[in-house]
């Protein structure tokens, strides 16, 4: 016979629950835009012009908080680039042309408004497209695999657990003018889409592929739009996995990556590279991704990494999965302190179940919130 344990024994076995990191901003507004905690979280809600909400975003994460110059040179010093922040920022200007004209106008009035480099902003929103260092992981369950009856969309950013990212990290709801508003899960002063859902349902994540390991040997695009923003489009521009996967398609792309993506009918994978993009579908109703291609167009590896093979037994499987199955699965391939965000979207609900860790100890041991994402973008 089976004896259900006590939550205390639980609590023995699993190590008690964690706290969130001690965030850095304080609450305020400014113009149309506001930062408040929810449950422990930072919400910031910004809207308007691109400068308005660029001028926003200066008062309410950038001015009264620690310097991004400081905690980038830790970045790349943590990520063996030490004293490589002038070399990061002319790179990144190179960019620029690819910017899309509304993002950069936002750039720069939070640059003037905050008194920051405007190099420096343009080199954290395409620090994916100039480093690397993510690690992260994702679960799609479609609706005949959810035991909620809806889609659910599981993910961990997993990156350098730079000292101070974690304090960084906020839930940020962009509101703007003529395109669709969307939260993105992101570490400031970063304005492209790391992690992120929009009034549609339609939810994004990014997953980290190195550009040598595709088998269509594309070579960098300078002129491409750069990644983060690319992925903020498809939440601006698109309301489902299909328009998306056009928008990506006519857009000039720069580097490799993953895309996860979810509506509320169903998730994919996209397999991007600036030549090519593959679709990678629900398998028995799950989609899951880690870091390498699996298309046979783009697959440079002859098996899945370790932490993939762990998710993909969820495709030979027949159970319906549960938010906390979800994150039970992500804990299976969490890498530690480098785990530094572990959430579930459910893009029917318009809902966002959220974990933060704290650069420590791994996200997913500590207790999630859920936040009404279509309340918020309302």
């Amino acid at each position: 016979m089976r004896f259900p344990l006590a939550p205390a024994v639980l609590l023995l076995l699993v190590g008690p629950l964690l706290a969130q990191p001690k965030f850095e901003f304080k609450e305020a507004k400014s113009g149309g835009g506001q930062l408040k905690y929810i449950d422990g979280i930072p919400v910031v809600t910004v809207s308007g012009k691109p400068a308005e909400i660029g001028e926003q975003l200066a008062d309410l994460v950038v001015k009264d908080t620690s310097d991004p110059v400081d905690l980038m040179e830790r970045f790349l010093a943590d990520n063996k680039l030490k004293g490589a922040l002038p070399l990061v920022k002319i790179q990144a200007v190179r960019l620029k042309k690819g910017i899309p004209a509304d993002h950069l106008a936002e750039m720069e009035a939070l640059a003037k408004k905050s008194g920051q480099d405007l190099d420096l902003l343009i080199a954290a929103n395409t620090i994916y497209d100039l480093s690397s260092g993510m690690g992260c992981s994702t679960l799609v369950a479609e609706k005949d695999r959810s035991a909620t009856g809806g889609v659910l969309f599981g993910r961990l950013f997993d990156w350098t657990p730079t000292k101070g990212l974690c304090e960084r990290t906020a839930v940020v709801v962009m509101k703007p003018e003529k395109k669709h508003a969307f939260a993105m899960i992101t570490i400031t002063p970063i304005t492209g889409v790391v992690s992120g859902m929009n009034d549609a349902g339609l939810s994004v994540t990014i997953n980290e592929i190195r550009l040598s390991e595709t088998k269509d040997k594309a070579a960098f695009d300078w002129s491409g739009v750069p990644t983060l923003l690319a992925f903020r489009r498809v939440l601006e521009e698109c309301t489902t996995v299909a328009e998306a996967e056009k928008l990506l398609k006519d857009m000039k792309r720069t580097t490799t990556a993953c895309m996860t993506i979810a509506d509320e009918k169903g998730g994919a994978v996209f397999e991007i590279t600036p030549k090519s993009i593959e679709v990678r579908s629900a398998n028995k109703g799950v989609c899951c991704c880690c870091n390498d291609f699996r298309s046979d167009a783009l697959a440079t590896k002859p098996k899945p990494c370790v932490r993939l093979e762990k998710l993909l037994k969820c495709e030979g499987a027949d159970d319906k999965l549960s938010v906390g199955d979800v994150f039970d699965r992500l804990d299976k391939v969490n890498q530690g302190k480098k785990t530094l965000q572990a959430m579930v979207f459910e893009p029917g609900k318009k809902v966002l179940h959220l974990k933060v860790g704290d650069g420590q100890e791994t996200a997913t041991r500590v207790k999630a919130v859920t936040l009404d994402v279509g309340k918020l973008l309302k």
